[in-house]
């Protein structure tokens, strides 16, 4: 089902109702704006990785997320919160949509109902696992960090071991853990001797299975 409301479905959905969009390029570091400066439109990210954090917390990093995801898309809320989103890849590219057009798209036809659901299930599991990882122990932070984001942005192979994506460094991963660098690099090391974590290239590979017999 999932599949038939995916992100490039609802793309050709808007050009098959004629609903126009402005594709925006963005470079690593750089902060996602709007066109508008008030809250009328919506952003579907569509290529790359951003960081998010919200105004009331600029320090916390709120989550990190995925090509597909819609920023700002809570603005279809009456009073929605103020995000900043930081692009993490090298390139990042996005279509803005104004807030009316989505609107009038998932509301009067009955047959796009689906993508609301998919789109807010999608950000909401981000939402759940930051929640989740506001409650594990100190000592396990690190990994349960390093796993969440994995089920969140990564991609698992058949072993279901997790490799998280290149744009997840070690400055992402300590904010991301909300962890001290001290306790950070302590766990970091920890978790490679005993071998739960391999470093792959520029990122590392969770394996499964592993962590439950050693907590």
């Amino acid at each position: 089902m999932e599949e038939l409301f995916t992100y490039k479905e609802f793309i050709n959905m808007m050009q098959k109702h004629g609903i126009k969009h402005r594709k925006r390029k963005f470079k690593h570091g750089e902060k996602i704006t709007s066109e508008s400066s008030k809250l009328d439109s919506v952003i579907l990210l569509i290529e790359g990785y951003i960081s998010s954090y919200t105004r009331e917390s600029p320090q916390k990093l709120l989550s990190i997320f995925e090509p597909g995801i819609f920023l700002r898309y809570c603005i279809l809320e009456e009073s929605p919160p103020t995000t900043e989103h930081i692009v993490l890849s090298e390139t990042c590219e996005i279509y803005e949509y104004k807030k009316q057009d989505v609107e009038y798209a998932l509301t009067l036809f009955p047959e796009n109902f689906g993508f609301q659901y998919f789109f807010l299930k999608r950000f909401e599991r981000h939402l759940f696992y930051r929640s989740l990882l506001n409650n594990k122990a100190h000592k396990d932070k690190l990994y349960y960090a390093i796993k969440y984001l994995g089920e969140l942005i990564g991609s698992k192979d058949t072993q279901g071991n997790i490799t998280l994506p290149p744009e997840i460094t070690l400055k992402a991963l300590i904010e991301y853990s909300t962890l001290s660098k001290a306790a950070f690099y302590r766990q970091r090391v920890s978790l490679l001797e005993k071998n739960i974590l391999k470093r792959n290239r520029k990122t590392f590979i969770v394996q499964d299975g592993i962590m439950a017999e050693l907590l």
